[in-house]
């Protein structure tokens, strides 16, 4: 009679596939199709195997919004093998586990948009082992319901009207039920809604994000301007180094972008570009956020998506790691405000502010004594951020090559580094030893090139 084996399972000392599969009640053959094993004679202790199609080829998806809140009551609809299944997801915006024929199976996720219209948003393929496959929303999702429109505000919307009980010719398919959500545990409640009227009368509810009376307190610093030519030029004599290499460090870190940005689409304040660290703000507070919030504190940086799953096998929010992950700086600005509910101080240490994303941890190498000095500097104007990076060039101290052999000596230091034009160095002190993973050194030196070359007329 087969035994009640936990599935998966982990294979013990003197575990062979014949014993297993007597034991779990299946065959030898299917042992090895769950878990893709090629020779049946070789089996490793601690090795995991699946003892079912549900726990090889299982999945399940699960819809998040932009505060990571789960989305339910949405409609949605999967493609798999030859098979499509329509359903809504339950209140923790996950969908009914399901079954795909093999490893190979292409899984295709569609949901319906505003006009009722299905659109496919991902496709995967099953693979080997249970997938849940996380997808995040860029909109934020809340309770609450919109008031009817009035016969005279609808007139005025230009939208004709219809006799009840009847149907316009040509209209839409009937719109799925309005999606619900709650922030996640210990997230806070950063959401607020506020019913308001739009141009034409229309009832409308307002989203509004609660932004930190401290950090608002900081944007309201603003006084704008570019760096000039004189002071790009003044900066560089006082480290006693050539304007264009500055420039190219400007030009890498930021891409050449503004040093500012604003909120509600132009007319709020003037914030500074921003990117939020997620390994710093796990270092900074000891890991005590890394279990309930991977998507700001965890202890590795972003990584892409192909390296979900190499290096820690508990994360489990692809989004949190996807590629475009340092090129929003509005979603940016949505970790920095959540973590600063968690830990105001180590907030602003984990990012890396302005046009030349200083990390805010490096606060008193830039000649502030605190990082809320640090970030109220950052929010002036680009004239303040170079007097920051002219500090934290001079100051920021070099380090060992070898920390257990000391006979080695140091790097050359930052100061040393771009007085010399060494990209290598530059990279390897801005950015850490990882810089050659993104080619810091390569394109410093290419953005130095053409900077030198326009000066030069």
């Amino acid at each position: 009679m087969p035994e009640s084996l936990p599935d998966p399972y982990a294979v013990r000392q003197g575990d062979t596939l014949w014993s297993l599969a007597k034991r779990a009640g299946c065959s030898v053959a299917d042992l090895q199709r769950w878990n893709k094993i090629a020779d049946p004679n070789r089996l490793q202790a601690g090795q995991t195997l699946y003892l079912s199609d549900q726990s090889a080829f299982g999945f399940s998806v699960l819809f998040l919004d932009a505060l990571r809140a789960p989305i339910a009551n949405l409609a949605y609809r999967l493609r798999f093998d030859t098979r499509t299944l329509n359903d809504t997801t339950g209140a923790d915006g996950m969908t009914s586990r399901q079954v795909s024929k093999d490893a190979n199976s292409t899984i295709a996720v569609h949901v319906q948009d505003l006009d009722g219209q299905w659109r496919q948003i991902a496709q995967t393929v099953s693979g080997h082992g249970h997938k849940l496959l996380t997808l995040v929303s860029n909109a934020i999702v809340f309770k609450g319901e919109t008031e009817p429109v009035t016969p005279d505000v609808r007139q005025s919307l230009h939208e004709p009207l219809s006799k009840p009980g009847t149907q316009r010719a040509g209209a839409q398919p009937a719109k799925p039920a309005a999606t619900t959500g709650q922030p996640t545990r210990n997230d806070p409640a950063l959401v607020k809604t506020r019913k308001t009227k739009g141009s034409k009368g229309q009832p409308v509810v307002k989203l509004e994000i609660e932004i930190p009376k401290e950090l608002l307190d900081s944007f309201g610093v603003y006084t704008g301007g570019d760096i000039t030519e004189e002071q790009w030029v003044d900066t560089a004599d006082l480290i006693k180094c050539e304007p264009e290499v500055l420039k190219a460090i400007s030009v890498v870190e930021s891409s050449g972008r503004s040093a500012f940005w604003r909120l509600n689409h132009g007319e709020g304040a003037h914030i500074p570009a921003l990117l939020f660290e997620r390994h710093i703000f796990s270092r900074r507070t000891k890991g005590r956020f890394d279990n309930a919030h991977p998507d700001l504190s965890w202890p590795v940086p972003y990584r892409k998506k192909s390296k979900i799953g190499e290096e820690d096998k508990r994360m489990h929010d692809g989004k949190v790691d996807a590629d475009d992950a340092y090129g929003d700086y509005s979603s940016a600005y949505l970790r920095l405000i959540r973590a600063y509910a968690l830990d105001a101080t180590a907030a602003l240490e984990a990012a890396s502010w302005g046009k030349f994303q200083i990390l805010g941890i490096n606060y008193s190498l830039c000649g502030r004594p605190t990082p809320v000095a640090f970030v109220d500097q950052m929010c002036i104007s680009e004239a303040a951020q170079i007097g920051l990076l002219a500090n934290f060039i001079q100051k920021k101290p070099s380090v060992w090559i070898d920390a257990k052999d000391k006979k080695k000596g140091k790097h050359p230091s930052l100061l040393e580094s771009v007085r010399k034009k060494d990209w290598a160095m530059i990279a390897f002190n801005y950015n850490g030893p990882g810089y050659k993973t993104y080619s810091y050194d390569t394109k410093l030196k290419a953005a130095y090139e053409k900077n030198r070359s326009e000066s030069m007329g």
